[in-house]
């Protein structure tokens, strides 16, 4: 990530000097221990965070078998502007949670997600 070179999480050292220090926070090379299931999204004009890197993640997940979901918005940025983007992404996280929480298997989107 571009933050740890030269930006607010400078680690001190550059990728080519330490680069265990790169692999020990890389939430890729760590993503085996993840046991929780999780929804990722992200709008696809996010100049803030790279959206490949999203989806690296959220592939890492799927080749382990992990639970796991990407929602990737059109035409959004880091903080979603489209109101109707604001809704779904707020109805999805309810959704997710009463999936996870209340065992409530409707929303038919996560179960084909999952598969």
């Amino acid at each position: 990530m571009w933050r740890f070179q030269n930006q607010q999480w400078w680690m001190g050292k550059t990728p080519f000097e330490a680069p265990e220090f790169f692999h020990n926070n890389s939430p890729v090379h760590n993503a085996q221990t993840v046991n929780t299931p999780l929804l990722l999204w992200s709008g696809k004009a996010d100049k803030q965070i790279d959206v490949r890197q999203s989806l690296e993640y959220y592939l890492a997940l799927r080749r382990l078998g992990k639970k796991n979901i990407l929602l990737l918005y059109p035409n959004e940025g880091h903080v979603f502007t489209d109101k109707e983007n604001q809704i779904d992404l707020s109805l999805r996280l309810k959704q997710w949670f009463n999936y996870y929480l209340k065992k409530d298997t409707s929303a038919q989107w996560i179960s084909a997600g999952l598969q």
